[in-house]
């Protein structure tokens, strides 16, 4: 008897055609819904994938004016220091164009009175002699 128990066990229960039509049935729609799981799945990828490139595209033009904004700001601020700059440097010009017209105007008459004895020929002694009186001449008097 102890054989006769072992020799049934190790056999399959008897199934019927019906039942493994209906687990084929079962296993054919769930590989369908899988199927369907899969083509859901890569469409909300697609999707994705659409909105992040939105996003970046949004980021990417936010960040262009963010950036064209603080250039803006630079350039500015540099051309106020600039025009600073130049301001000083015009104050200066001026004035040592000032001290060059001053200097000019002071020399101009002994330029011309110089240029007037070269002219006419007196040597730098003689017109030194002339605008000094000599020693022995205050002397002798």
């Amino acid at each position: 008897m102890a054989k006769e128990k072992s020799a049934t066990a190790d056999l399959p229960p008897p199934t019927s055609h019906s039942a493994v039509e209906s687990i084929v049935g079962a296993l054919s729609e769930l590989e369908t819904d899988i199927d369907s799981l899969y083509s859901r799945v890569d469409e909300m990828k697609k999707r994705i994938m659409a909105h992040s490139n939105e996003e970046i595209e949004k980021l990417k033009q936010q960040i262009i004016l963010l950036a064209n904004e603080e250039a803006r700001r630079i350039v500015d601020k540099a051309k106020v220091e600039a025009d600073a700059e130049s301001a000083e440097i015009s104050k200066q010009a001026e004035k040592s164009l000032a001290g060059i017209k001053k200097n000019v105007d002071s020399s101009f008459d002994r330029a011309v009175d110089s240029i007037v004895k070269t002219v006419l020929g007196d040597t730098s002694a003689q017109a030194q002699k002339a605008d000094r009186p000599s020693r022995s001449k205050k002397a002798s008097s």
